[in-house]
């Protein structure tokens, strides 16, 4: 009897242990709610693009709109996203379908889909100074800035605290620092800010190639931009239709 008692007291203490062990992570301490995903979420930025090519930079100011529209399984029963991008030039004109993308949320990462290409863009828990390989899955290779095997590092920032942009405040933020390098030809500067219970509410990447210059057009303190671009991404709008 007092053996039967005795198997009985591990198997329940068995039993309890993969139960511990197997549940389901939380939410909120994952931090899983900085990238919701449900069907019928949009989100619409203002965007301001700048390309340098020549003395006279190219200028083009838009909106861009991102909705999910539909989610299916894939061959191992991940539930995918199928988010559809549109512009169009103001708000007085109608949306354009300009691109398709996908996004899976695994219980450690957030991995989006465009053209063809995958990016890690959250990876969980989130917290500060957590780094991770962001460009893991595709071909590139860089040899500057913060790197691992030639790829890109990327580092949480500020998780937990407030953020303003546009004069739109955002009380529980998590910022990205996909890459930060500056010196006298080059500026690679490229950030995402990512808001509890919205997504991502400001976006910057800024990559620019500089030159000696002693006067001219374009030249500030010795030196002008001979390449490269400037793109802002600001959350005006969000909701669900």
């Amino acid at each position: 009897m007092r053996r039967a008692l005795l198997l009985l007291v591990v198997l329940a203490a068995f039993v309890a242990g993969c139960e511990n062990k197997y549940k389901d992570p939380d939410p909120v301490a994952m931090g899983y709610d900085y990238y919701p995903l449900e069907v019928g979420q949009y989100r619409v930025y203002d965007v301001k693009e700048t390309l340098y090519f020549s003395e006279t930079p190219s200028e083009r100011n838009y909106q861009l709109r991102e909705r999910i529209d539909t989610s299916f399984q894939d061959q191992t029963g991940k539930l995918v996203y199928k988010i559809v991008r549109s512009i169009r030039s103001n708000a007085t004109v109608e949306w354009l379908d300009d691109s398709v993308m996908t996004v899976t949320r695994h219980e450690q990462k957030v991995v989006l889909t465009r053209d063809n290409t995958r990016y890690i863009k959250l990876v969980f828990p989130v917290k500060n100074g957590l780094e991770f390989v962001g460009d893991l899955y595709n071909t590139w290779q860089v040899t500057d800035g913060k790197t691992r095997d030639n790829k890109e590092v990327y580092t949480y920032e500020n998780v937990g605290l407030s953020y303003e942009v546009a004069g739109e405040s955002y009380p529980s933020t998590a910022t990205v620092i996909q890459k930060f390098l500056t010196n006298s030809t080059r500026l690679d500067d490229r950030y995402e800010v990512y808001a509890e219970g919205i997504g991502l509410v400001h976006r910057v990447s800024d990559r620019l190639n500089y030159e000696n210059c002693a006067s001219g057009v374009g030249c500030v303190d010795g030196f002008k931009i001979i390449s490269g671009h400037e793109r802002e991404e600001i959350l005006i709008e969000h909701g669900k239709l």
